[in-house]
């Protein structure tokens, strides 16, 4: 759905899941997990990276929420930012937590689990790494789209945490935080508190759902989270290679045809 313009859209399916833990608590293999259960689609933190028009709208919402700028979200506007998913995970639906739970009443509510000081070794490893790092070489090619897309994760990183860099204990304790918090929120027989090593079986009694005989999918770890950058980073090379390499074969055909044209008129190239 990375083309699609969520800006007025109306809702196209009921909202039935909200996963409210926290990214590195394996929400990305909770999304293939519930799509493989019928949630089609799902909503991610990686699907909103490739979604431009998308990240538009979230931006909206944070600076209303956070940085007083703007009107605050209320249900037409979530449902135009989220009416063509079913469920959502990871953030930024993360840091709307009570507006999403409010907002969609009737929706179940999924805390993916992890102890803090393991949740913060991966988070510090991955997400972290990644905004603190340098950004590497197609930055230089395609410097908006990847200037965007980095602030937006850096304001995304300030409202989860109240800071652009935020230290161990103050990450564990937001972290702790937002858990208790769903937990008061949430009626128990609306919540379940799940650990994606546990598989298929308590997802699926929770969410009615026959279990698939498949196994459940492979987690995100640290080396597959700097993967999916690598295959992002080789995705944006390749456009970028294949403007310019068809820049440079509209112009040698734009020459050929001039120069051909001069030729005849009795000028020549030298």
């Amino acid at each position: 759905m990375s083309h699609i313009d969520h800006h007025g859209a109306p809702r196209k399916v009921k909202m039935e899941l909200l996963c409210l833990g926290f990214s590195r608590t394996g929400t990305a293999s909770l999304v293939n997990a519930l799509e493989k259960l019928g949630y089609n689609e799902t909503n991610h933190g990686f699907k909103i990276s490739i979604n431009p028009k998308e990240r538009e709208l979230w931006k909206e919402a944070i600076n209303a929420k956070f940085f007083g700028k703007g009107k605050p979200f209320g249900l037409a506007e979530w449902d135009h930012l989220l009416g063509h998913y079913m469920a959502v995970t990871d953030v930024p639906h993360v840091i709307f937590a009570e507006e999403l739970i409010k907002t969609y009443p009737e929706a179940k509510v999924v805390l993916t689990m992890r102890e803090p000081d393991r949740w913060w070794k991966s988070y510090s490893d991955t997400a972290g790494r990644a905004l603190r790092s340098p950004v590497g070489l197609h930055p230089w090619l395609e410097p908006a789209a990847v200037a965007e897309i980095r602030a937006f994760w850096r304001l995304v990183q300030v409202a989860l945490f109240g800071m652009t860099e935020p230290t161990a204990e103050i990450a564990k304790a937001r972290f702790i935080e937002h858990y208790d918090k769903v937990r008061r929120m949430v009626p128990k027989e609306r919540l379940l508190e799940y650990r994606v090593a546990e598989g298929w079986e308590r997802l699926c009694e929770f969410l009615e759902k026959p279990v698939p005989e498949e196994p459940f999918p492979k987690g995100n770890d640290t080396q597959g989270y700097h993967e999916h950058l690598k295959r992002q980073n080789r995705a944006v090379l390749y456009k970028v290679a294949f403007k310019y390499v068809a820049s440079a074969v509209i112009l040698a055909l734009g020459i050929f045809l001039y120069g051909d044209h001069i030729q005849k008129g009795g000028l020549r190239f030298r």
